[in-house]
């Protein structure tokens, strides 16, 4: 009898994209529930001025978790993280700009906004990488 848990476990066309899957999640959920918690004390409007430093911090959390779930698996580690910085910042987008749409009437992001989270998001996402690659190699040394 086959088992499908270990069948699942080994096979690297379900385990990575399950990983990447995982690693963007929690960058898109961490933005939204940061967003709404600073909503709890200022305005929408106020607090979307904190959103490039939330896209920041959670597009590098993105980074870093990729390579810690997938360690030597990626091949390409860097590109894997700056394109997962990519669609962590598609995701959120979507989202704020469909909540802002259906809750205001309005998107309170303009285009240079956007070009400006993408820019936030494969930067931060790289450097949440890198910092991974540098903990992992101090982690191997001692």
């Amino acid at each position: 009898m086959i088992s499908t848990v270990n069948f699942f476990k080994n096979s690297s066309f379900f385990y990575l994209p399950g990983k990447f899957a995982y690693s963007i999640l929690a960058g898109v959920i961490g933005t939204i529930l940061i967003f709404l918690f600073l909503n709890t004390f200022l305005h929408v409007f106020e607090a979307v001025r904190f959103l490039p430093w939330i896209i920041a911090f959670n597009t590098a959390i993105t980074g870093y978790s990729l390579l810690d779930k997938t360690r030597d698996q990626l091949r390409h580690k860097h590109i894997a993280a700056m394109s997962a910085g990519i669609v962590n910042v598609i995701i959120t987008c979507a989202v704020f700009t469909s909540l802002f749409i259906y809750l205001i009437g309005e998107s309170l992001f303009s285009p240079w906004d956007l070009v400006l989270f993408f820019a936030i998001g494969i930067v931060c996402s790289e450097l949440g990488a890198l910092l991974a690659i540098k903990y992992f190699k101090l982690k191997n040394v001692t």
